[in-house]
Order: C-alpha cells, then sequence, then structure tokens
C-alpha cells in the first residue's frame, strides 16, 4: 500500500480525463484501446461479481487509473477497467503519467525506481484506499526476466543488456 494517499482529493479526482477524453486525446494505439474495449476478457460471471462489489457498503465508487496512450500495458488493460468500474457504478478517471508526477510518485514500483504504468486504484465514495495493482503481476515479471535471460544468451548480449540500454540493431 501506499505511504500516504494524500494527493487524490474529490477536487483533484474530478480533474482527471474520462475514458472517452482519454481517448481522444490517445496520439497512439486508439484502434487497439477500441478492439480491446469491443472484445471483452471478461465473463457475464466477472461481471456480476464486479457489480455485487460495486453494491457493498464501503465498496468501491471511483477507479483513479494513472496511464499513457503509448503503453502497451495500458492499451491491453485499461479497456478492461473500464468494463469494470461500468459493470461496477464506478466513477473512472485517468491520469496521465508524464503530466502528474506527484500522483504517480505514490504508486512507484520496483522499490521505488520504476514509474510503471498502468496503476489502477479502487476507492470508496470518500477516497479511501481499497487496493490498487501496478503494471504487471509478480509472476508476469519473472516470466520476462527469463525471457530477457533467454534473449541474452541466444543474441550474446552482455547480462547488463536491457530494452533501455541498447542501440538498434540490438535492441530490435
Amino acid at each position: 500500500m501506499p505511504k500516504a494517499l494524500t494527493l487524490l482529493t474529490p477536487a483533484r479526482f474530478d480533474q482527471g480525463l474520462t475514458y472517452s477524453d482519454f481517448l481522444a486525446g490517445a496520439k497512439v494505439n486508439r484502434d487497439k484501446f477500441e478492439h480491446n474495449y469491443n472484445h471483452p476478457v471478461l465473463t457475464q460471471d466477472d461481471l456480476s461479481f464486479f457489480r455485487q462489489v460495486g453494491s457493498l457498503p464501503n465498496g468501491p465508487r471511483k477507479l483513479m487509473v494513472i496511464a499513457e496512450d503509448w503503453c502497451g500495458d495500458v492499451y491491453r488493460e485499461l479497456p478492461t477497467a473500464v468494463r469494470i468500474a461500468e459493470a461496477g457504478g464506478m466513477e473512472l478517471r485517468i491520469f496521465r503519467r508524464d503530466e502528474n508526477p506527484d500522483i504517480m510518485d505514490e504508486f512507484v514500483s520496483n522499490n521505488g525506481k520504476s514509474r510503471a504504468i498502468p496503476v489502477f486504484v479502487f476507492y470508496t465514495d470518500d477516497l479511501s484506499h481499497i487496493a490498487h495493482f501496478t503494471e504487471r503481476s509478480e509472476s508476469a515479471h519473472r516470466g520476462l526476466a527469463i525471457a530477457m535471460d533467454e534473449a541474452r544468451v541466444k543474441l550474446r548480449l552482455p547480462p547488463s543488456a536491457t530494452f533501455g540500454n541498447l542501440q538498434d540493431p540490438e535492441r530490435q
């Protein structure tokens, strides 16, 4: 759980983008967002669960998302979160990571080194924190680390090679 949840006031929450506003401002991947929204992965049982949870006293009423349109994890996961919010009757607001570093810094991952997105934060109506998750699960991170190790061996790259520090054509 974040150390302090002081930045998101009701007024600040209201400043976030709706999903339609986020899409309208998307410079890339709009087609992927629309495809993933129009081909939901949630079952009727999933939607029923979120309807039920949304009706509980002190259940989730607000969903804050930190995102950017260029991120693959965002265009894969945000449309599902929108469906969850719709089913649960939650108000959803999206904050662009790069325009809201103060909010993002409450949810850094990787021992405070990464501003990983997306971030999904569920709140009660009065903005009491219920739960949040960031980017990928631990198992997905482990799988990515294994794939990176295998790629380094196969491509004879140094152990320090990452997507972030390789130059083209090695990055490809």
